[in-house]
C-alpha cells in the first residue's frame, strides 16, 4: 500500500508551499496596514475637530510685511464653521526699546466696510500699528529687530502666534 502513495504523489512541492504561505502572510499584513492606516486617519480628523477650539486653533497668519511704520497681516479663520472676533489689540515681544521690552499694537482691518470679524474658511488684511502711550520709551520698527506677535481672538478661544523679522 504504501508503494502505492509514493507512486502516484501529486502533492505541490515543498518550495512551492511555502512561497504561497509567505504570499498569504505578506497579503494579510498589507490588508491590516490599511485597514489601520485608514482608522488612525479617520480618528485623528475626529480628535481634531473636536479639540480645535479648546487647543486655540483656527487662525492663521498667512503673510506679514510692514511699511517702517506700521505692519500688514493677512489671517485666515480655519474651522470649518463659526466667525472668529479678533480682539483689537496684539501683543509684541519685543515691543519698544528700554525700559519696556513686551508691548501692544492695535489691530484693525484693512479696506472699506472690513470688520475684525472672520467667517469659516475667510482671511481679511489687517494692519498692526505699534502703540505709543507711553513717554519714557521710543517704540520704531528696525531693520533686523525679530518680533513675536499674539494675536487672541474677543472669547480667548482662538490664538495665534508668529514671530517676523522687521525689513
Amino acid at each position: 500500500m504504501m508503494k502505492f502513495f509514493r507512486k502516484h504523489k501529486k502533492a505541490v512541492s515543498p518550495v512551492i508551499a511555502v512561497m504561497l504561505l509567505v504570499a498569504v502572510a505578506v497579503a494579510a499584513v498589507g490588508a491590516y496596514f490599511i485597514w489601520f492606516r485608514s482608522f488612525q486617519t479617520q480618528t485623528q480628523k475626529s480628535v481634531q475637530e473636536q479639540s480645535s477650539g479648546a487647543l486655540g486653533g483656527g487662525l492663521q497668519i498667512l503673510s506679514i510685511t510692514d511699511d517702517g511704520s506700521q505692519y500688514f497681516l493677512v489671517i485666515k479663520n480655519t474651522l470649518g464653521s463659526g466667525n472668529i472676533e479678533l480682539a483689537s489689540t496684539a501683543n509684541v515681544n519685543p515691543g519698544p526699546t528700554e525700559p519696556k521690552s513686551a508691548g501692544t499694537a492695535t489691530l484693525n482691518a484693512s479696506g472699506t466696510g472690513s470688520t475684525t470679524t472672520l467667517a469659516a474658511g475667510a482671511s481679511g488684511t489687517f494692519t498692526l500699528t505699534p502703540n505709543k502711550t507711553d513717554d519714557d520709551f521710543d517704540w520704531t520698527l528696525k531693520t533686523g529687530t525679530t518680533r513675536t506677535f499674539t494675536i487672541t481672538s474677543t472669547d480667548g478661544q482662538s490664538v495665534v502666534t508668529t514671530t517676523y523679522t522687521d525689513s
